[in-house]
């Protein structure tokens, strides 16, 4: 969601109900197609955004894996500090050592078992390898190989101007965020991959800005309108309409609009522009998912070291 603050949608209004973990995983489930150490994936109740143990500075907990923020951060409620000064967390991830956390409060009404101790940012991110799988997460330091990944059906999207470990790759106007490229109708645009964003309301949700929203309108789409949501941001609460679509497919697609994954049902929430930052103030159509397609997606590798994101292309 919003890169300073992020954007949490409000669950007043609805009960949350407990749900069974699918515990059945498969082969690629358990098996990491890069090189990197494997960690048990935990989410809140009813949420799908990642979250692993890790221990920082003798701080034991669950951190977030946000692709939607590009900063680091560590709770004030784990780490005693009279300000919101910068900590150092040593050991926090393998090769990625004597890193600088900013301390933070989490105002979160959900939170994994035990809380969340940290948030690891694409500061971090883009200097790893993280596949997604099921009920796993594997994290390294070295780049994946591109035939290996190929060969078990794995489609890669570059990721050129939107996420990288170099610096000379992306493109400064743009927070260092992962990318999916999508159709709907006749429209092409991209989205970021926010899988900070657990939407637990309207699942899967897609985040629009008021650019692709009026996009969509001259194109023919026809937008019902749902409900309205409150979300908490940077300047405080505001209203959001959350829409469904008649008719038409969302078709997630590599940089070279070849189709990876086709949904049939999702829903579009009109993001306006604030002070916050992200796709909101932007001047171009752009999107934003939610965690709930990391399911969809069923594994999921970033390989910022190759400037690649890899998708499940298996039917």
């Amino acid at each position: 969601m919003d890169n300073v603050s992020k954007a949490c949608l409000s669950i007043f209004a609805i009960t949350i109900l407990a749900v069974a973990l699918n515990k059945t995983t498969g082969v690629r489930d358990k098996a990491a197609l890069c090189d990197g150490r494997q960690y048990e994936l935990r989410n809140v109740p009813n949420g799908t955004s990642p979250y692993i143990g890790l221990n920082a500075d003798g701080v034991s907990g669950q951190f977030l894996l946000d692709y939607g923020t590009t900063g680091s951060s560590l709770s004030t409620s784990g780490f005693a500090a009279s300000d919101r000064f910068i900590k150092n967390a040593a050991h926090l991830l393998a090769d990625v050592k004597g890193r600088n956390f900013a301390l933070s409060h989490y105002d979160m009404p959900l939170q994994p078992a035990g809380g969340q101790v940290g948030v690891i940012g694409t500061d971090l991110l883009s200097l790893l390898s993280v596949q997604i799988s099921g009920r796993w997460v594997f994290v390294g330091a070295q780049p994946c190989r591109p035939n290996t990944l190929r060969a078990r059906g794995m489609v890669p999207i570059a990721q050129r101007d939107f996420f990288s470990s170099e610096p000379s790759m992306m493109n400064r106007t743009r927070p260092n965020v992962p990318v999916v490229f999508l159709r709907l109708g006749e429209v092409h645009t991209w989205a970021q991959i926010d899988t900070g964003y657990d939407d637990v309301v309207y699942a899967p949700s897609v985040d629009i800005n008021e650019v692709l929203f009026r996009r969509l309108i001259k194109d023919g789409m026809v937008l019902n309108h749902l409900a309205d949501i409150n979300v908490s941001t940077c300047e405080g609460r505001e209203s959001r309409r959350v829409y469904t679509v008649k008719d038409r497919s969302l078709v997630i697609e590599t940089n070279q609009a070849t189709p990876i994954v086709r949904v049939e049902t999702f829903y579009l929430i009109l993001k306006p522009a604030n002070a916050c930052g992200g796709i909101g103030g932007m001047s171009v159509p752009a999107a934003q998912l939610g965690a709930s397609f990391l399911r969809i997606f069923r594994t999921i590798i970033f390989d910022p070291q190759s400037g690649t994101v890899w998708l499940d292309g298996r039917p």
